[in-house]
């Protein structure tokens, strides 16, 4: 494996990490969220939904990166198992 290949797959394993853990924040919030919530009228209601909203658009775009790292992943694992350069 390349000093190339390496770097690319220690930068992707970093970016993968850090949105592992943005996601698990994002799921304790949600938990803090339904744990302390005082509905005290309508924007409450409203609050709390957009709020949740915003918790679910983060995620969902935080699972789509951590899929598509996933695969990057994968494909170098793949072409270097196969003795190719990745990013020749």
């Amino acid at each position: 494996m390349s000093i190339i290949s390496l770097l690319a797959k220690q930068n992707l394993i970093l970016r993968k990490n850090n949105l592992q853990y943005a996601l698990l924040k994002n799921s304790a919030a949600k938990r803090n969220m339904l744990n302390n919530i005082s509905f005290g009228g309508v924007s409450s209601f409203e609050n709390a939904y957009n709020y949740e909203k915003a918790l679910d658009l983060n995620a969902i775009s935080a699972s789509s990166e951590l899929m598509a790292i996933n695969a990057e992943l994968s494909a170098i694992n793949g072409y270097c198992d196969k003795t190719l350069n990745y990013l020749a």
